[in-house]
């Protein structure tokens, strides 16, 4: 008897871990799935809290004077229940916290979208970057130059700074879809490399002006 309540209540606990493990990432939503990292960054010592919490609770129902039971068995019957409880805390906390995400990114979206359709028609591509495009370090001349060669593509760069919001970067996919297919026609095929061809360009040339 005790073997298959044992079996019980560690298949509970694991369903607990997981659980809590996965809600981490529902709740982040849209987040990309990295199970190393949500280990890292899902902070287990509350898991490890969540757990005593409920062996204290489960020891003090125990304590009570109910069934023909010695403490164990009572224990081993509680235990198991106590926890499908927090089970159930944990889906619901993650379950909302998702439908709150969903929701913000479903507005981020539809923005984005709206944005897309407003810069298409003043030919004014909107390229956010966090990095990677950046241009700091050179002179006013220059960067008049490589946004003069952007702006010939029908693109404006716009450094959104150095924070990451996932669900905004999400949400400009949708930007992306829209305005992509237009850039190729505008462009032609091949574009994006001509251009930071052009602006390798003038950085070589501002380069070789200052050696």
């Amino acid at each position: 008897m005790y073997k298959k309540l044992i079996a019980i209540n560690s298949a509970v606990v694991l369903l607990l871990a997981a659980v809590y493990v996965l809600g981490y990432y529902v709740m982040n939503y849209p987040m990309r799935f990295d199970l190393w990292y949500l280990l890292k960054e899902c902070q287990l010592q509350y898991l490890i809290a969540v757990l005593c919490i409920t062996a204290l609770a489960s020891y003090l129902i125990s304590s009570l004077d109910f069934k023909k039971l010695n403490f164990k068995s009572k224990f081993l019957s509680v235990f198991p229940v106590v926890n499908i409880l927090a089970v159930a805390f944990f889906v619901y906390i993650a379950a909302d916290g998702f439908i709150k995400n969903k929701r913000k990114l479903t507005n981020q979206e539809n923005y984005y979208i709206r944005e897309a359709k407003k810069d298409i028609q003043k030919d004014q591509i909107m390229m956010r970057y966090t990095g990677g495009f950046s241009v700091s370090g050179y002179d006013q001349k220059t960067l008049s130059r490589i946004d003069s060669v952007t702006r010939k593509y029908g693109i404006i760069s716009q450094n959104t700074g150095c924070t990451v919001d996932m669900t905004d970067i999400k949400a400009q996919e949708k930007y992306d879809e829209i305005t992509n297919p237009y850039l190729e026609k505008r462009n032609g095929k091949g574009w994006k490399e001509r251009m930071k061809k052009e602006i390798d360009d003038v950085k070589k040339t501002k380069n070789q002006g200052t050696e």
